[in-house]
């Protein structure tokens, strides 16, 4: 099977990338593709504590951050026992207790559940949905170069993520507010909710959010595919079996976290309360996105360029790009 490595030049661009004046040369849609981190986004619930069903109402709503994989197992909300100001190691028990780092493998070849027999069609997806218009374009002149592009998406699966959000809502205002507030929406008075918003202080969002890493390696891989890939889960039981009972190889580890908190927001003039809460919940989780890539390169999404002369690239604005921004080429090499 290919194997496709990063050979990295240490070139480090002084230059301001912008995205509103940067001359680019397009070169069709397909061009414009990254190489994208696969993650699966959850938040802490805790329990009677003020705002929580506010908080997971409004969490469930928020849009899939674009750019990345949705790798979305089902359950997007967790609670603990007990609460800590650093939730990282409750974050880890609950990984280990659920196997959730073999779900995530589970995933990524498409187990049924029925027969535990696997597949690789998203592993040749999202391999292609990498590859810009000049690979695939190569790749097309031979079956060697498709099967190679299709390899790129298991190389893909050592960058699948964990992303948990504790969010905490404060506010200047009365306390029950925000429950008065969704109250009145839940009853189906909008008129009344929105007048309860707009009579506030003001709020602040602030977020926690902590980033765990699928360990996945060459000896983790071949253990999977000699002890556990089957096509043909209804002949081959005793791998499925041995999947099933296996709740050590495929394990998440803690990367980091990071927090932000909102700037302070009043409702006063919204004409939509429940948007702009989402709204700034939503940014406020981005922003924490954002810091975490900067923090730690793996985690960061990789951008085809667009041209060489000058060295441009399609950044968007969910990337924090400022003009004190430098970026990294990067040379991929197939290592045969």
């Amino acid at each position: 099977m290919g194997y496709l490595n990063q050979l990295a030049t240490r070139i480090v661009l002084l230059f301001l990338l912008s995205i509103t004046s940067s001359p680019c040369f397009p070169q069709g849609e397909e061009a414009n593709t990254y190489e994208r981190s696969s993650i699966h986004v959850m938040m802490i619930k805790h329990q009677n504590q003020r705002f929580d069903d506010i908080i997971e109402q409004v969490f469930l709503q928020t849009p899939f951050p674009e750019r990345f994989n949705n790798h979305n197992l089902g359950v997007k909300v967790v609670t603990f026992a007990e609460h800590k100001d650093d939730q990282s190691a409750n974050i880890q028990s609950f990984a280990d207790q659920v196997n959730l780092g073999q779900k995530m493998v589970a995933k990524w070849f498409n187990r049924d559940k029925q027969t535990g027999s696997f597949n690789m069609e998203l592993i040749k997806e999202r391999g292609l949905y990498n590859a810009n218009q000049q690979q695939t374009n190569v790749a097309r002149a031979s079956i060697r170069g498709m099967a190679l592009l299709e390899d790129a998406g298991e190389l893909l699966i050592h960058n699948t993520y964990l992303v948990v959000n504790d969010i905490k809502y404060q506010s200047k205002g009365s306390g029950n507010w925000l429950l008065k507030s969704y109250a009145s929406m839940l009853s189906g008075s909008a008129s009344q909710m929105q007048k309860a918003m707009q009579s506030i202080g003001g709020f602040k969002v602030h977020v926690t959010t902590y980033l765990f890493r699928l360990r996945w390696n060459d000896d983790i891989a071949n253990t999977f595919y000699q002890n556990y890939y089957t096509e043909d889960g209804d002949t081959d039981k005793d791998k499925v079996e041995a999947f099933k009972k296996d709740n050590q190889l495929f394990k998440m580890e803690f990367v980091g976290k990071t927090e932000a908190e909102s700037k302070e927001t009043h409702f006063k003039a919204s004409k939509d309360p429940q948007a702009l809460l989402l709204k700034v919940t939503t940014r406020t989780m981005d922003h924490n996105l954002a810091s975490l890539q900067q923090i730690y390169p793996d985690f960061r999404i990789k951008a085809p360029l667009l041209s060489v002369d000058p060295l441009t690239a399609d950044v968007g604005l969910k990337e924090d790009v400022t003009e004190n921004t430098r970026f990294e080429v990067l040379e991929r090499v197939i290592d045969e």
